[in-house]
């Protein structure tokens, strides 16, 4: 009995393969984010003073941040991703989104503040992940897995970064302050940051442990949705995050080096399983 079920195990694991030669396709937009994108996302009018506000990007800065490139992504540009820009201040999008926020605000609890709060501080490392769905017990160590994440992670900021400062877009507070933002915002709003991070991990710890796909997706549908409540982000904002992780991975999986180095990195989890143990 013992050995058919790490047989069964065994074969579950050798189905982690990955199609190399097609995209991954992005799950249609849905819920509020589909409700919210049904509006006109185009200025009031061609002399509306607040469509002229701007993050207030530092320049320094901008040249300090860019100044690590890509690792895989090396011939790729920042106008390859396909986002839309964001609604324009005056849109009745962007009012809708106000006041979708202004609603999240006056129904949240403290325990939704909470929860939103350490979400917003936490990232699950691989070996958390691995624990989470059963892979392994206790605290294991994947180097490969380690060094894969923190090239992906130089590419995703690279990337997001440059679409921050192309966007400019200011954070919601400052179209309506009665929006109480519950974190200190040091960057321009479009896309999310946290939610990109949140959906990039998601797509790619897909493709480690397909079976476990909708563990992956709920997390970083409730990463977008924790920074809705907290009052940093638009749902557009969530939505492009969502977006350009999916354009960014599928972009990986195209990358010859990037290839490589996740075989190898599947082949650390498979020797890592605790399934391998149960003969």
């Amino acid at each position: 009995m013992k050995k058919a079920f790490a047989f069964l195990i065994l074969c579950l694991l050798s189905c982690m393969e990955v199609s190399y030669s097609q995209d991954t396709a992005l799950t249609p937009i849905r819920g509020h984010y589909k409700i919210l994108a049904a509006l006109s996302p185009q200025p009031a009018s061609d002399h509306e003073a607040v469509d002229k506000l701007k993050f207030p990007f530092d320049q320094s800065f901008a040249s300090k941040v860019l100044s690590d490139k890509p690792f895989y992504l090396q011939n790729v540009s920042v106008d390859d991703f396909r986002l839309p820009a964001p609604p324009a201040n005056s849109s009745a999008q962007t009012r809708a989104e106000l006041d979708y926020l202004l609603a999240l605000q006056h129904s949240r609890t403290p325990e939704d503040v909470r929860s939103s709060l350490y979400m917003s501080s936490v990232f699950m490392t691989s070996g958390d992940i691995g624990r989470l769905i059963g892979y392994w017990t206790g605290p294991v160590k994947l180097p490969l897995t380690d060094s894969l994440f923190s090239n992906i992670t130089q590419d995703a900021d690279y990337f997001l970064w440059s679409l921050k400062f192309k966007y400019e877009r200011v954070r919601p507070y400052v179209l309506d302050a009665r929006i109480h933002d519950l974190e200190e915002s040091f960057a321009s709003s479009y896309p999310g940051g946290h939610v990109t991070f949140a959906y990039i991990y998601a797509y790619i710890y897909q493709q480690l442990a397909p079976e476990f796909s909708d563990v992956f997706t709920s997390n970083a549908n409730a990463m977008a949705h924790a920074r809705e409540i907290i009052g940093v982000h638009y749902p557009s904002d969530s939505e492009a995050a969502r977006l350009f992780a999916r354009q960014f991975v599928n972009m990986l999986f195209r990358n010859k080096k990037f290839q490589e180095d996740f075989r190898q990195v599947k082949s650390e989890w498979e020797r890592a399983s605790y399934f391998r143990t149960v003969r």
